[in-house]
């Protein structure tokens, strides 16, 4: 179990940041421009169970195992419904960043604004030389407060893959749950939905 960092955070910074961001998201809506949300997440064979029941007396067991795993690295357009990013085995680095990003890049056809955290695979050198590329092509990226994840809200595809959607018995093997996590992402927006408002 993990605390919050929450204390951590400036949250003058936190507030302007929040405002800044419901004016992006107002002219996201209004179609001035593209917005997106910009992130990775790890998925294994240990299954993310938030709570369960089991019979008094018992403990839960769950079945787990220790294993690699696979690193979703993603784009969320909230208006839109639609997600777009590519899946890695093992932990992903600076270059899937770029890849993703690079993929975007190509796609843009106004101004598009990337929100993401200040992870090191984000921020390395690598990527901070194709950001200036990249707004040659109308791409720009904006990184959140430090300690501020509620402002990503890719964040909240995470959580509901996770916890909801991906289900225990589809993490008996790698091969399942990569054949899983790529049916949940093809079929966000249409099978899968988010409500954010």
């Amino acid at each position: 179990m993990r605390s919050s960092l929450k204390a951590q955070r400036d949250e003058v910074l936190f507030e302007f940041f929040k405002s800044e961001l419901a004016i992006l998201m107002q002219q996201a809506e209004q179609e001035q421009i593209d917005l997106y949300f910009f992130d990775e997440s790890g998925f294994n064979l240990n299954p993310n169970v938030p709570y369960s029941w089991s019979l008094k007396g018992q403990q839960a067991c769950l079945p787990a195992q220790r294993s690699s795993g696979y690193t979703v690295v993603g784009l969320l357009n909230v208006q839109q419904q639609h997600f777009q990013g590519n899946i890695y085995e093992g932990a992903a680095n600076s270059d899937c960043v770029i890849q993703v990003l690079d993929e975007l890049a190509k796609q843009c056809t106004k101004k598009t604004i990337v929100i993401m955290d200040n992870a090191t695979i984000h921020t390395a050198n690598k990527v901070k030389q194709m950001a200036n590329k990249w707004k040659e092509q109308q791409l720009f990226l904006q990184f959140i407060p430090a300690y501020c994840p509620e402002l990503n809200l890719i964040e909240v595809l995470w959580k509901m893959m996770k916890h909801y959607w991906i289900k225990v018995e589809n993490c008996k093997s790698l091969t399942q749950l990569q054949n899983e996590i790529i049916r949940i992402l093809n079929s966000y927006g249409k099978d899968y939905l988010i409500n954010f408002g």
